[in-house]
């Protein structure tokens, strides 16, 4: 047998010590009712998930729910298709919980990330007057990290050759350019620089016990 492959407790082939990270994107976009606002109701907004380039996710992603306020009526939506996205209306800023469903092959169940719904610029308060034709985009890069991934998942998902989202969604002119491979050396620079921190903080602790 390969050395670098092993088989787990379900009798799968697995690739030993091996990472397969996926970048990702979880963002929202608000816009202003300005006239048209009450305060129930001061914005229109979207929530989604996306790759960077804006490419079909079908061939990893099986499904994405999205755990919106419990003020909401039916708080948690699920969404099977493309593009994976929900659009409310309401007046306040909070967490929401982004539950990623990935296709059976990948002996992975689910990934959970958390992003921030902002409805105003940083310097903005609430009620101040907001262009509607010009959004609020917050947008935050993930890396889903698939650790000693099955052999033929990780074989289909290298080999996988990218293809744009047919339609595309509508929101993607607001969308911002991110270079998946900036954002990935700026990730693990500071993996490193933690890592550092605490070797350093354990070597500290050691030298003081002493």
């Amino acid at each position: 047998m390969d050395d670098q492959v092993f088989i787990d407790a379900s009798g799968t082939r697995r690739l030993k010590d091996k990472e397969l990270v996926v970048p990702i994107i979880v963002g929202t976009v608000a816009f202003s009712l300005g006239k048209k606002a009450s305060e129930s109701s001061s914005h229109r907004w979207t929530v989604y998930l996306r790759s960077p380039n804006n490419e079909d996710l079908s061939y990893l992603v099986s499904q994405v729910r999205f755990d919106l306020h419990q003020t909401f009526q039916n708080p948690q939506r699920v969404v099977e298709s493309q593009p994976f996205e929900v659009t409310e209306h309401g007046w306040g800023e909070f967490d929401i919980i982004v539950h990623v469903y990935f296709t059976l092959d990948s002996g992975v169940r689910e990934a959970i990330l958390y992003h921030k719904l902002r409805l105003y610029e940083d310097g903005e308060q609430p009620g101040c007057k907001q262009d509607p034709k010009k959004p609020v985009v917050t947008e935050t890069f993930e890396e889903l990290v698939f650790s000693e991934p099955r052999v033929d998942f990780y074989q289909r998902i290298t080999h996988h050759q990218p293809s744009l989202l047919l339609p595309p969604s509508q929101l993607a002119p607001f969308f911002t350019t991110i270079n998946p491979t900036l954002e990935l050396d700026m990730i693990h620079r500071s993996r490193m620089k933690v890592a550092s921190m605490v070797r350093d903080l354990a070597l500290s602790s050691g030298l003081a016990a002493h």
